[in-house]
C-alpha cells in the first residue's frame, strides 16, 4: 500500500491538520474513456462478463436489470483494504424503474438492483453469454444514468473525511462551528471536502444527505463504488450521484448480498 502523502490544505484549515489527517483513507479514483470494451474489462455500461450457467438478474416483474458498472480487480491497484485482489464485481440497476431500482424505505432491498461477484473467471468465451439484446431498454420514457459505454482506468490516492459523510458532523464539529460564521470560509470548506468524482473506497458525496445517518445502515462504512454526474454522458436525475456501500465484515467475506444502494440529485 502506498504511503499516505502530505495533505494539501488551505491555510485557513491548517490549525485542524491533526484532526483532518487522522481521517485519511485510501481511495481508488476512476477515470473513464468512451470506447467499446471486451466482456472482461472494467467498464461503465456495456455488456457484462456473464457465464451461461448463471441466471441473469431481473426485477420483480422479470425484466432484466442493466449493467451499470463492472470492475475487474486484475486492473485495479492493490490499494484498498479487504477489497478483492482478483475477480469481477458487477453492479446492475433497474432501467425500467423511474427511480432506477432504489427502495427509499430499504436501501438494501435487492429487488431493483444487484451486486454480483465472480470470483473465478472463465477464460473460454464460448461459455459466456454473448447476446445481450434482450437487455436493451425500449421506449422514450425509460432512462439510464450512463448513456455510453466507457472503459475505466484507476489511480490510487488518499483522501480525508468528506463533509457529506454522516461521521463528519462529530469529527469536524469544531471546524463547522468556525466556518458557519464566515460565508466565504464555509464555501471553501465545502469545496475542499466535497467528495465528488468516480471512486472506490474513500468517502462519499451526496447532493442531499447521507442515508447511513439513520436506521440500520451505520455499519455500511465502506464506499464500494461511487459514480458521479460527470461530462455529458453520465447524469443521475438533475446532476446527482450514485453510491454503493458495504460493511467491512461483508466485504471481508466477499458477501455482496447486503449492499446499500443510494442515489440522489438536486
Amino acid at each position: 500500500m502506498t504511503n499516505k502523502p502530505s495533505l494539501q490544505l488551505p491555510k485557513d484549515f491548517e490549525q485542524y491538520r491533526t484532526i483532518i489527517e487522522e481521517t485519511m483513507q485510501p481511495v481508488i479514483e476512476i477515470n473513464t474513456t468512451e470506447c467499446k470494451t471486451s466482456l472482461y474489462e472494467s467498464k461503465f455500461e456495456g455488456n457484462p462478463y456473464f457465464p451461461l450457467t448463471m441466471k441473469y438478474p431481473t426485477n420483480n416483474e422479470g425484466q432484466p436489470l442493466k449493467l451499470l458498472a463492472q470492475i475487474n480487480f486484475a486492473d485495479v491497484p492493490k490499494h484498498l483494504p479487504h477489497f478483492p485482489i482478483e475477480g469481477i464485481l458487477q453492479f446492475y440497476i433497474d432501467g425500467y424503474d423511474d427511480v432506477l431500482g432504489m427502495d427509499f424505505d430499504n436501501g438494501q432491498n435487492p429487488a431493483g438492483f444487484r451486486v454480483i461477484f465472480h470470483e473465478q473467471i472463465i477464460q473460454d468465451e464460448s461459455q459466456l453469454m454473448q447476446d445481450f439484446s434482450f437487455v436493451k431498454l425500449q421506449g422514450e420514457e425509460l432512462y439510464f444514468p450512463v448513456e455510453k459505454e466507457m472503459a475505466l482506468s484507476f489511480e490510487e490516492s488518499f483522501e480525508p473525511l468528506m463533509i457529506d459523510d454522516f461521521r463528519s458532523n462529530e469529527v469536524y464539529a469544531a471546524i463547522q462551528q468556525q466556518v458557519e460564521e464566515d460565508g466565504e470560509l464555509e464555501d471553501k470548506f465545502y469545496e475542499t471536502f466535497s467528495g465528488t468524482g468516480h471512486k472506490m473506497g474513500g468517502y462519499p458525496f451526496f447532493t442531499q444527505e447521507d442515508p447511513r445517518a439513520y436506521g440500520d445502515y451505520t455499519d455500511s462504512t465502506i464506499l464500494l463504488l461511487q459514480i458521479d454526474s460527470i461530462g455529458n454522458d453520465i447524469m443521475w436525475g438533475d446532476c446527482g450521484v450514485g453510491n454503493f456501500f458495504i460493511t467491512e465484515a461483508d466485504l471481508q467475506r466477499k458477501d455482496f448480498s447486503n449492499v446499500l444502494y443510494n442515489w440522489d440529485c438536486h
